[in-house]
């Protein structure tokens, strides 16, 4: 039996990815970053600030060539330029050696829309391994 606990299949992929705290206790932290992978069920970022686990984020993923998966009217170009918006939760972090931290973000809410066209996304990717 498999120790694997991922549900959803990961892809690597590096892309810009905006994030913004969500609090109501004090000033939220907003930042831009890229991501090192993403799956149907979150994605990896790296961030120059640590976050605390349980931390909310809206997320504002750019996934390029996504575009193609959407259905939406209008070139895919212009779709590309869409990104996925969601709401995540930080269930890990990890302090790098360069000083970043590496931040394990889980989705919580994606438009229901925009997950499928995520799913379809990855699985267009290809065979990719199950980390």
């Amino acid at each position: 039996m498999s120790a694997e606990r991922r549900q959803f299949r990961r892809i690597p992929l590096e892309a810009k990815v905006g994030f913004q705290e969500i609090t109501f206790s004090k000033e939220p932290q907003t930042g831009s970053s890229v991501y090192r992978d993403v799956s149907g069920g979150g994605l990896l970022l790296n961030s120059p600030n640590p976050a605390a686990l349980g931390t909310l984020l809206k997320l504002e993923v750019r996934l390029p060539g996504w575009g193609r998966h959407q259905s939406a009217f209008g070139p895919s170009a212009e779709r590309d330029l869409k990104p996925l918006v969601a709401v995540g939760e930080v269930v890990r972090l990890e302090a790098l050696e360069d000083g970043n931290f590496e931040l394990g973000v889980k989705f919580l809410n994606v438009y229901p829309d925009d997950l499928e066209a995520l799913l379809r996304f990855i699985e267009a990717a290809g065979p990719v391994e199950h980390r």
